[in-house]
């Protein structure tokens, strides 16, 4: 039954490929990655995010910033642009973070700081087929990660997304932010009668301890992403039209430490694979007369380093716990499991005919299976339904309402999440 449905599938995606019209891919590798030739030398840009959480979760609002807060979300400003005298061949992306999240929160767990620089590259434009991006910026990786987070239909990231990607507490950061300091080589081309495809690549080779973090052991991370887009109109914007097709891997190893059962400790160092990798789509679409859809799904595998918070009960077998290197934290690091992990998400979005500019509606469903190659017995799934509203009251202010019905296998604390986030995006 398995194989019937995953060829039905995979058919289901080619067909719509084919035949969808009057489209244009968001390629985000291209959009934060390079300047239009008639770009400024300086072009300040930003966006701001406030957002209520009111959450059901069976925690203190004291150990849970979702159980019942107003808070700063986000506050990004950056500036972006050409640097004269290159021939509008360098370009480059400067971005901080003033907002009160995991970005700004302190490795302690304890403090938060005042602000932090979240991207910061250079790309040189010299060699065709070839350009070379340089500094600290999104890994490439799958569109939940890779898609600007001021444009997400939904207030929080998918289940897989944040339990395996979204990396807890490593070296000198609280989180990785998708992101890593590395170099990368990715480019773009037009192809088929009247440019109607787009093929898009990148590889890069990075650090391996994500945001803000230096090296600590002799292995770097490899970075890789391949897509392939329709192409038929002009569209472009938040909103384009699009049928995209990509794969992205990843793979390098974590230093950390093994588990002293007696402490629990810290106990010797050791060098951890982690391996990911993903297969993602996105199909938006006007509708003629009956108005505009959007559909994205996105599959995602993963083994060696993945997060497990409080060795999910006790449940992890001891020859598979380690903490991660930063030892700020509670005298140790984030628990993590040298498990298989596999998580997927599908979500459709939705706008009215004559309210396109307006209202947009959303649905997703989000698995996750953190020991996906069945180490312990217990079911460690976790899974949510979320459904979202987005009011534009502006093309660059809106208003999204989102409430997500979650579902822990292994943890009956977590409870529903409803979240109001208001977006202001300026540049």
């Amino acid at each position: 039954m398995k194989t019937i449905i995953s060829k039905r599938y995979c058919l289901f995606v080619l067909f719509v490929f084919l035949i969808s019209g009057t489209a244009i891919s968001q390629n985000w590798l291209k959009l934060q990655g390079t300047e239009t030739t008639d770009a400024k030398s300086v072009n300040l840009f930003g966006f701001l995010q406030p957002v209520y959480y009111h959450s059901e979760s069976d925690v203190s609002p004291q150990s849970d910033f979702r159980k019942n807060n107003f808070n700063l979300r986000r506050a990004r400003a950056g500036i972006r642009g050409i640097i004269p005298g290159t021939g509008d061949k360098i370009n480059y992306f400067i971005l901080t973070e003033w907002g009160r999240n995991g970005l700004t929160e302190d490795p302690s767990g304890s403090t938060s700081n005042i602000a932090v620089l979240t991207d910061a590259s250079i790309t040189m434009n010299y060699i065709p087929g070839a350009r070379i991006r340089f500094g600290q910026f999104k890994t490439p990786s799958g569109i939940d990660g890779l898609k600007s987070v001021h444009v997400h239909e939904f207030v929080e990231f998918s289940d897989v997304y944040d339990q395996l990607l979204m990396e807890r507490f490593g070296l000198d950061c609280s989180v990785g932010a998708f992101r890593d300091i590395g170099v990368q080589v990715f480019d773009w081309w037009a192809l088929g009668s009247q440019s109607k495809y787009e093929l898009t690549y990148a590889f890069m080779i990075s650090n391996g301890n994500g945001i803000n973090s230096s090296d600590n052991n002799n292995d770097k991370d490899l970075n890789g992403r391949l897509e392939f887009a329709k192409i038929f109109g002009g569209s472009s914007g938040g909103n384009p039209e699009n049928v995209m097709l990509g794969m992205w891997f990843l793979k390098g190893t974590r230093k950390g430490y093994t588990f002293d059962e007696m402490g629990p400790s810290n106990g010797s160092i050791v060098s951890q694979n982690r391996k990911r990798f993903g297969v993602d789509f996105v199909i938006t679409k006007k509708l003629q007369h009956l108005g505009f859809i959007r559909l994205e799904a996105e599959s995602v595998w993963g083994n060696g380093w993945v997060y497990a918070p409080g060795f999910f009960n006790g449940n992890i077998p001891a020859d598979k716990r380690f903490f991660t290197f930063n030892t700020s934290v509670d005298g140790h690091g984030v628990p993590h499991a040298n498990l298989n992990a596999m998580g997927w998400y599908t979500s459709i979005g939705y706008r009215l005919p004559g309210f396109e500019k307006h209202f947009e509606i959303n649905g997703r469903y989000s698995w996750y299976n953190p020991d996906y190659g069945k180490v312990i017995p217990q079911d460690l799934i976790q899974d949510s339904w979320t459904v979202s509203g987005q009011y534009y009251f502006t093309n660059a202010a809106w208003l999204t309402l989102s409430y997500a019905f979650k579902n822990s296998h292994w943890d009956d604390k977590i409870g529903n999440l409803l979240a109001a986030q208001v977006t202001v995006f300026f540049e």
